[in-house]
């Protein structure tokens, strides 16, 4: 039978702890040991936290200029908190201000004091941070990478406790990147964007693929939109690297372009972009609600495009206007600040067209717009006819002639109805403002010209 007599079973626990005593005092001996350990370790790591900074920003001079830090803190596990870093080139200019954010590292490289730019596993970026990223023509990082500078393979610092691993030069990040509500400045020979509300999801691999997602609101510059998406991966491996990505923009601006096309109406866009790094290929469709442009005034605006090396092409493109429907194609280019276009309509509504209620007729024309800003020139001009129709009460066989724009006047010349009494002439009138100024007009019946008005 159990003894469950009080007295007797703390007898028999002090006696097992007095057996047990020398296990006991190891166990304290050992729970002093980790702890100090543990302790031993955070401190290691804070410091050690400083020279990962300190080694891969000025001893690997990834980044050129003055980078400081507030604050550097590192847990055990391999996490290393900073708060307040701030960038600046060789001039003084602002090239990164970061409030907070963290970096976990690879603990065996702080063991065995070994650092590069593959120790750095992943970078998170709190909300408020400024970035500005200077490109060549080429797309490489000049703040971040000289393609001009060797690396040596191995260097220590002053103190000789930490071994730089290389990649001769060539720099392999492996790291998964997340920017959270960011502003990001960037900028290549002929182009500068300023994007807003940043948020960034990567896994950077420069020896393989690198996969990116990035979503920000408003940016201007170069182009100006309300929206983008970006997402896709970069492919590292060959020579030159490759894109296989995708590109989504919302209420972008074409006047932002400066390429001439003086319009503010929306369009948005939906592209794949391939080929090389320094040489992107856009193919994509474009969308407009509307597109006003002075006398024409375009609904619902489809069409395909192409960019690369600056210029883009666009075809395929189909819009309703004056109850009709038109069929376009166009060539853009960025860096010459030119474009020239050309339009084919089909069954226009004649009176919506001349701002004349009372003329009721179909009209197919031909336009043709372009510009070059180097040169000073523009040019909008086209031609038009009609098929049968009426003039208040009058019956006409067809209306034909030509026009010209010159900044918001459009001029018809040129200008011939088909009566079954003989043809009205007019060898011009105007639109101005929506308001129509004739010019004298004449009636031809046989080798007799009368003038009506």
């Amino acid at each position: 039978m159990e003894d469950n007599n009080p007295v007797k079973k703390r007898k028999r626990v002090v006696m097992w702890c007095k057996n047990h005593r020398r296990w006991f005092k190891r166990g304290l001996v050992f729970l002093a040991i980790f702890t100090v350990f543990f302790y031993g370790a955070c401190v290691f790591l804070s410091y050690k936290s400083a020279d990962i900074f300190n080694v891969i920003v000025a001893r690997r001079q990834l980044f050129p200029g003055s980078v400081t830090v507030e604050r550097l803190s590192a847990t055990p596990l391999g996490l290393v908190s900073f708060e307040g870093l701030v960038w600046k080139d060789a001039d003084g200019n602002l090239l990164a201000d970061v409030p907070e954010g963290s970096f976990r590292v690879r603990l065996w490289d702080v063991v065995m004091r070994r650092i590069g730019t593959t120790t750095v596993t992943e970078l998170n970026i709190e909300q408020g941070s400024y970035f500005h990223l200077i490109f060549d023509d080429n797309m490489e990082l000049q703040n971040i990478k000289d393609p001009n500078k060797r690396i040596k393979k191995s260097n220590k610092n002053k103190n000789g406790l930490i071994q730089i691993t290389g990649l001769k030069g060539n720099k392999k990040f492996i790291c998964k990147l997340n920017i959270r509500d960011g502003r990001i400045e960037a900028e290549s020979p002929g182009r500068h964007f300023i994007i807003n509300h940043v948020d960034i999801r990567g896994d950077v691999n420069t020896g393989s693929k690198s996969k990116l997602d990035l979503t920000a609101e408003h940016f201007e510059g170069t182009v100006e939109a309300e929206e983008l998406r970006l997402g896709g991966t970069i492919d590292f491996a060959p020579d030159i690297p490759t894109y296989t990505m995708y590109l989504a923009i919302k209420d972008c601006n074409p006047k932002s372009l400066d390429v001439g096309v003086d319009i503010d109406d929306k369009a948005s866009v939906y592209a794949n972009i391939t080929g090389d790094l320094p040489h992107p290929q856009i193919d994509g469709n474009l969308s407009m609600e509307k597109l006003d442009i002075t006398a024409l005034k375009f609904t619902d605006l489809k069409g395909h495009f192409h960019y690369a090396d600056g210029k883009l092409e666009a075809d395929q493109v189909t819009a309703s206007v004056f109850d009709g429907s038109v069929k376009a194609s166009g060539k853009f280019d960025l860096d010459a600040k030119s474009y020239e276009a050309d339009l084919v309509g089909t069954d226009l509504k004649g009176g919506m067209a001349a701002h004349e209620g009372m003329l009721r007729c179909k009209v197919d024309l031909n336009l043709h717009m372009s510009e070059n800003r180097t040169l000073g020139e523009r040019k909008i001009y086209g031609d038009f006819y009609s098929g049968s129709g009426r003039y208040y009460l009058l019956p006409f066989d067809k209306i034909s002639g030509t026009f010209e724009q010159i900044g918001k006047t459009l001029t018809f010349r040129n200008v011939v109805i088909s009566l079954a009494m003989g043809d009205v002439t007019t060898d011009a009138f105007r639109i101005v403002n929506g308001k129509v100024h004739l010019e004298p007009i004449y009636i031809t019946d046989g080798m007799e010209r009368t003038r009506l008005r």
